[in-house]
């Protein structure tokens, strides 16, 4: 790319190849679809790639972040105006495949999808990736106390969707 500035591309390359992984993972967690993250993640390391040079003298974790979150929520806006509510059953998850930890699992990810975006990247960041509520506010665009609320709100939400999956067991 011609407008990104000199010795930024191997900065940018091995800053890819350390974080690749957990981006993809965040991506996934956030999306909750392997094509959507994969391309969540492609977007948003392309915009930051052009100003790589600022990104990285900030906090490039947070910043790469924000950035996917905002790369789902395009493509998010892409799908809807694109697909009919009738053709949605077909990009719903496939049924546990009967281990416990897989059932587990998937249910967590059903549940983290009845969330609001916001409080979903909010849970994925706190407890997936361990970050703190400062890394939090960073990639949500928000105040720390906000982030707070965030995981607040996620949790009472996701216990009172879990206590009524429970009932139709």
């Amino acid at each position: 790319m011609s407008d990104v500035p000199p010795g930024t591309a191997p900065e940018f390359a091995a800053y890819v190849a350390g974080n690749w992984a957990a981006l993809h993972r965040f991506a996934y967690c956030v999306t909750g679809n392997v094509e959507d993250a994969k391309d969540s993640v492609q977007d948003a390391l392309a915009g930051c790639y052009r100003r790589w040079s600022e990104v990285a003298v900030r906090n490039p974790d947070a910043y790469v972040r924000r950035a996917i979150v905002t790369a789902n929520i395009d493509i998010w806006r892409r799908k809807r105006r694109l697909l009919a509510v009738e053709d949605m059953a077909r990009y719903e998850r496939p049924v546990a495949d009967g281990a416990d930890a897989r059932a587990d699992a998937d249910l967590a990810i059903k549940l983290c999808e009845r969330l609001p975006e916001q409080q979903r990247t909010a849970v994925v960041l706190r407890y997936l990736e361990d970050r703190d509520y400062d890394e939090i506010a960073a990639v949500c665009g928000v105040t720390q106390a906000t982030a707070r609320s965030l995981v607040r709100h996620a949790l009472t939400s996701l216990k009172s969707l879990f206590s009524g999956s429970n009932d139709n067991v």
